[in-house]
């Protein structure tokens, strides 16, 4: 009998067994905590787990010689998306290859890089496996990934904080509900944290048996246990859960202090129904389903006409429910996911780019569990003649304002034909067209404006079901003296904007004229318009004179003018964009 992680409550607490290889590092079972159900800021639905105990006595981030902030260089980093604790902790590398150096001064938790103190090397880490390595493989497949917030310190990293991803990570004292670090919330507190009681840890005798610092504790005795949390007022130094449940600090590198990892789980991941001898639950890994009863596909197949493949039923001995993926391989190349779906056929419709298929299909069930694959034989494709399209390549002169250009689609085989126009690399129409009928192609609007002055090629490709191809080669060279450009649509603002800092990436050379506006009430039926244009050449903020804003809608439009002149070199704007209070 089993029962859904979901159906248990905050403290429960469940086992995962350590690899007979690792135990020596972590005893026979890491005991895990549930610290909440369906977090904010977590994954969806996620059950939250902590270590019950401190796992391992070692340090976040080790000394960093080559650093040239003195602090970092002798304490360590206390950076946490580079700290060696969060590395070590997310990987399953074999022993003495999970370190990868994360920044240029970087290095190992390596017995020259850790604390020393009555003549040891404090519990250096670098030869160790990683964390994931140790541990259950079905566990560790299951764990999610999560985003999470942490602060950063105001002497070398800019304050304020940053986010980073991960499976198994370090409480934020936020997260433990002792106060945010320079006023910054790292997520939120977690329902197993109410107060110092509830923040006392004890260390598991593996932790004890492996360190190799001289003053450890004893089960018995609650230890420090370190938090992702930097002090902000420091670069080395780390944030604590102190023996007391309070919140302390303490050098990066210092190996003494204890590792608590959380990480979050599936709430219909199953569990034991009853727990064992040791008081905990159990997990229930569910068994993956049959391999599909073969896939069947026709001899042959035409391109641009659909090809069907079906495959047979398999079976779930957990009584799960079962999806089919289905994959793909063009022209004995690899195999590309086509669809996943419950039925048990599918329909497509045959590149012309494709000589062979062969299709591979296998099944799925709701825990992620997967069968073996079930082949297909390869599937020749048959093909036919291209279009044709009208008229020859040429020449079509010097264009100053909007034009067109008239032409006819036609196929051998009466197949149907979708139509590709460009200029240059740009695609200004995809479409299927009537075969004899003439079509028109317009280069106007903003198609035209963005173009700069100078040649330019149009390409008309005409591609029918098969996947051959006509193309028509035009040229023109482009001709105008000015534009004018508007932001296609409003910023929108809460409030009508008072200053705006607005920024033009342009070339305009001597001779050109260049003006820039801006109006804070561009939904009102007369937008006040007001000259930016020295604002934005000396790079400073532009105050609106304009009070008025008559339209329930607030906002700011940007509209650039430039006119050629006397200027011999090409003028030219990227870019338009800004900010506003």
């Amino acid at each position: 009998m089993a029962k859904q992680l979901s159906t248990l409550g905050v403290g429960t607490t469940f086992e995962v067994p350590v690899k007979s290889a690792y135990r020596s590092f972590l005893g026979d079972y890491v005991v895990f905590k549930m610290a909440d159900k369906n977090h904010a800021g977590y994954p969806s639905g996620a059950i939250t787990l902590i270590t019950d105990k401190i796992i391992a006595l070692l340090c976040s981030d080790a000394k960093e010689p080559s650093n040239s902030n003195s602090d970092r260089r002798n304490y360590g980093n206390n950076r946490h998306i580079h700290s060696n604790i969060l590395q070590w902790l997310n990987s399953n590398a074999a022993a003495g290859q999970w370190y990868s150096a994360k920044h240029a001064q970087d290095a190992p938790p390596s017995s020259a890089n850790v604390w020393e103190t009555s003549g040891v090397k404090v519990n250096p880490y670098d030869t160790w496996a990683g964390f994931l390595a140790m541990l259950d493989d079905d566990f560790v497949a299951a764990l999610m990934t999560t985003t999470l917030t942490v602060a950063k310190n105001t002497v070398t990293d800019g304050g304020s904080y940053e986010t980073f991803t991960a499976k198994m990570f370090l409480a934020s004292t936020t997260e433990v509900g002792l106060a945010n670090e320079n006023g910054i919330a790292e997520g939120s507190k977690l329902a197993l944290f109410s107060d110092n009681t509830s923040r006392l840890a004890y260390c598991t005798q593996a932790a004890i048996d492996k360190s190799n610092y001289p003053s450890d504790p004893t089960t018995s005795a609650a230890w420090y246990w370190w938090l992702r949390t930097p002090n902000s007022g420091s670069s080395s130094y780390v944030r604590y859960v102190d023996t007391s449940g309070a919140l302390n600090y303490s050098y990066a590198c210092g190996g003494s202090r204890g590792v608590r990892p959380l990480c979050n789980l599936k709430s219909d991941i199953l569990v034991s129904d009853n727990k064992n001898s040791r008081g905990n639950y159990e997990f229930q890994w569910n068994a993956a389903p049959s391999t599909p009863d073969g896939i069947s596909v026709p001899e042959s197949c035409y391109s641009t006409q659909d090809i069907t493949v079906t495959w047979g039923a398999s079976s779930d001995p957990d009584g799960d429910a079962i999806t089919y993926v289905l994959e793909r391989s063009v022209n004995n190349g690899s195999y590309t996911k086509v669809t996943e779906t419950a039925a048990r056929t599918f329909t497509e419709v045959v590149s012309t780019s494709w000589n062979t298929i062969k299709y591979r299909v296998k099944a799925r069930d709701t825990y992620g569990n997967e069968s073996a694959y079930v082949t297909s034989s390869a599937v020749p494709v048959i093909h036919n003649q291209p279009p044709v399209i009208s008229g020859q390549n040429a020449d079509l002169g010097t264009k100053s304002g909007d034009f067109s250009y008239k032409y006819t689609v036609t196929d051998p085989d009466g197949d149907t034909v979708t139509v590709v126009e460009k200029v240059d690399e740009t695609t200004l129409r995809s479409y299927r067209p009537t075969l004899g009928e003439e079509n028109t192609m317009n280069v106007a609007g903003n198609d035209f404006t963005a173009l700069s002055n100078g040649a330019h090629t149009i390409t008309i490709t005409a591609t029918d079901t098969v996947g051959n191809k006509a193309v028509r080669t035009l040229t023109f060279t482009k001709q105008i003296s000015g534009f004018v450009i508007t932001l296609a649509a409003p910023l929108e603002a809460q409030a009508q904007p008072t200053r705006a800092n607005v920024v033009v990436t342009r070339g305009i050379p001597a001779g050109a004229t260049f003006k820039v506006e801006a109006t804070n009430n561009p939904f009102d039926p007369s937008p006040v318009w007001e000259d930016c244009t020295n604002a934005v050449i000396q790079g400073v903020a532009h105050v609106f004179e304009n009070t008025i804003n008559t339209a329930v809608q607030f906002g700011m439009n940007i509209r650039v003018t430039v006119e050629r002149g006397d200027a011999i070199s090409a003028c030219w704007v990227s870019s338009i964009g800004g900010n506003f209070e």
